[in-house]
């Protein structure tokens, strides 16, 4: 097998992302949401896709009798698909760099080699590995990674993993973990903006694998794993809750808080129409 040259450091460029300011440590109370939306910069509006419209909706056009008809919002399927993968993305890169900021981050490339295909069960099988790897060693793995294609549709992985120091990952393909091909690994002097430049990208997001996923992350715990789920929530739910309120969904639609009891309702109705999918406010809908 070629010889793989040792890691080198690597930095990419230095930009704002969503939510780089915010802290881990919060109160339940309405500030922390303030403090969240007042200290998004341009850039992360348009990383996230702009301002006005959420990512993924558009204006549909309306009846010239606005009264007949409400204002709906176009779903666009695609778009929003990339807009929870690039917050869930940041958001967890962001997390373990402020949980463990003296850790040193390793970005793994594994790559397939022209003759093998991909397989739903390759990268499992690598965070696997990777994870008994470092449990025999007492280190609790964290990670983050993010799937793309090259222009020929050939699937390949970009992950990101945190180590302490004096832990150096052996190569996945030389230790068996990676058969399917080959393996890279360097030193990032800024993880977030290292897994964003792949998370950016939407033209190589095609699944053009039934079943795959395109991101996955770990080894989250204690607040920081309370506010990452809180930014999985739909936008118009963070608004009224902070993290340590641990919303959760109810069957038949919408969500209840586990430290108040409080329920929270959608204020959107969804309409399906000419396999289009639409969104409107209920207190607009006519009966």
């Amino acid at each position: 097998m070629q010889s793989i040259p040792r890691p080198q450091f690597c930095a990419p460029t230095e930009t704002t992302f969503p939510h780089d300011n915010f802290p881990v440590s919060y109160q339940q109370n309405r500030t922390f949401v303030d403090r969240a939306r007042s200290e998004q910069s341009p850039a992360v509006a348009a990383l996230a896709g702009g301002a006005g419209v959420g990512a993924g909706l558009v204006h549909s056009q309306t009846s010239d009798t606005p009264s007949a008809r409400p204002q709906r919002i176009h779903v666009d399927k695609a778009a929003s698909r990339l807009r929870r993968l690039k917050s869930r993305v940041l958001t967890a890169a962001r997390l373990h760099q402020q949980e463990k900021p003296k850790w040193r981050v390793a970005m793994i490339t594994p790559t397939y080699a022209p003759e093998n295909h991909w397989c739903r069960r390759d990268i499992t099988r690598l965070v696997k590995c990777v994870r008994q790897w470092l449990a025999r060693r007492g280190v609790e793995m964290r990670y983050v990674w993010v799937m793309e294609y090259t222009k020929k549709g050939k699937p390949h992985y970009h992950m990101l993993l945190w180590l302490p120091l004096g832990i150096v990952l052996p190569y996945p393909d030389q230790m068996g973990w990676w058969e399917k091909g080959w393996t890279k690994i360097e030193w990032a002097r800024n993880a977030v903006g290292y897994i964003a430049k792949y998370a950016s990208k939407g033209s190589e997001l095609v699944q053009y694998e039934p079943g795959a996923r395109h991101h996955g992350n770990g080894g989250m715990t204690g607040e920081a794993l309370l506010e990452q789920r809180w930014w999985m929530l739909p936008t118009w739910l963070r608004d009224a809750v902070a993290p340590l309120d641990r919303c959760k969904p109810l069957e038949g639609g919408g969500y209840v808080s586990q430290a108040t009891g409080e329920l929270f309702e959608s204020p959107w109705r969804v309409i399906f129409e000419g396999g289009q999918i639409f969104i409107v406010a209920k207190q607009g809908v006519r009966e």
